[in-house]
């Protein structure tokens, strides 16, 4: 992966609301050509229980996909996989792994990368 100057986005929430917004901010940052920022240089790092939201069977995967398929990256935290009792394999596909989420915020922010928690 590359860390060129890009943008992160955390998101932790647990509530459903929250996750749903995270994604509408995400798809405007996408969409809005005044942001210099190209889909291929966000990534999204997910951790703690926010993680169920990525699963394949999650009311909003098919989101998920359609932002993968724009050249976004889009991060679980395997510890928080495990804390929580997920399998990689229920993911949706495209899905990457990192071993720790808050690991991966930091060696992004490193290069240079801007931040944005969400929600």
């Amino acid at each position: 992966m590359s860390y060129l100057q890009g943008v992160v986005a955390h998101v932790t929430t647990d509530e459903a609301r929250g996750w749903r917004m995270a994604l509408r901010n995400l798809h405007n940052l996408v969409q809005d050509e005044s942001v210099s920022t190209p889909p291929e240089r966000i990534q999204v790092v997910v951790n703690g229980p926010a993680v169920r939201f990525l699963l394949a069977s999650a009311p909003e995967a098919a989101k998920l996909s359609r932002m993968l398929g724009a050249g976004v990256t889009i991060s679980a935290c395997r510890n928080s996989l495990t804390r929580f009792g997920y399998e990689v394999e229920e993911l949706t596909d495209g899905v990457e792994i990192v071993d720790s989420g808050v690991a991966r915020v930091v060696r992004a922010q490193n290069h240079n990368n801007h931040y944005l928690k969400l929600p």
